[in-house]
């Protein structure tokens, strides 16, 4: 990698570490090119001002996102766990969708923070980021249903109570900043889990 691209690269991880933990607005490119390790004027060599920064920030942070909910990961999941039971099936995908959101964890918190105050950036989430989610959602469906004894609507009922797991430790543990347990994250997995297997007639 060159000097100049290893330079940005540096300057764009460290906005993404940075704004993840205090902000956008919090956060300044002083800041920014200290923790770098570079000069606040090396900065705006590569950057105008922060504004452009942020914005290639979000376009790294939803490129990256992107690849981790891409199908690839998720049919290697499915390849692998498909002849599982019903309930040991979902618990397999739940647990890669949650190391996926620990590994990117940064790159969410910028996102679910900044569309708060963002328009632009809500836009480009809805036009990227949704239409691969739904995709994502539709092929555990598709597989839930190929199973057997699961209707279109209750695959459907269980995909969404998926998402909404996930959701809510997303929320409790990095937005809130309530720290939750492994033990812990197991037992609401399999409180999830329960009431799904209960709903199928799973033993």
């Amino acid at each position: 990698m060159r000097k100049s691209e290893d330079t940005k690269n540096r300057i764009i991880q460290s906005a993404i570490k940075l704004i993840s933990q205090n902000g956008y607005a919090a956060t300044t490119t002083a800041q920014i090119a200290k923790d770098a390790g570079i000069s606040e004027a090396t900065l705006f060599k590569y950057f105008k001002d922060k504004e452009n920064l942020l914005h290639k920030v979000v376009s790294v942070a939803l490129t990256q996102i992107l690849d981790s909910i891409a199908l690839s990961p998720l049919k290697e999941n499915i390849k692998k766990n498909k002849d599982l039971k019903t309930s040991e099936f979902l618990r397999s995908i739940i647990n890669e969708r949650l190391e996926m959101l620990d590994r990117n964890i940064d790159l969410f918190k910028i996102i679910l923070i900044e569309i708060q105050y963002n328009d632009s950036l809500k836009n480009e989430v809805i036009k990227n980021m949704v239409p691969k989610t739904c995709e994502a959602k539709g092929l555990i469906e598709r597989i839930l249903i190929r199973k057997g004894n699961i209707s279109k609507e209750m695959a459907k009922g269980i995909s969404r109570m998926m998402i909404g797991t996930l959701l809510t430790f997303l929320f409790q543990k990095y937005i809130l900043g309530i720290e939750t347990t492994s033990d812990e994250i197991e037992e609401e997995i399999e409180n999830v889990l329960n009431v799904i297997k209960k709903s199928i007639g799973e033993e």
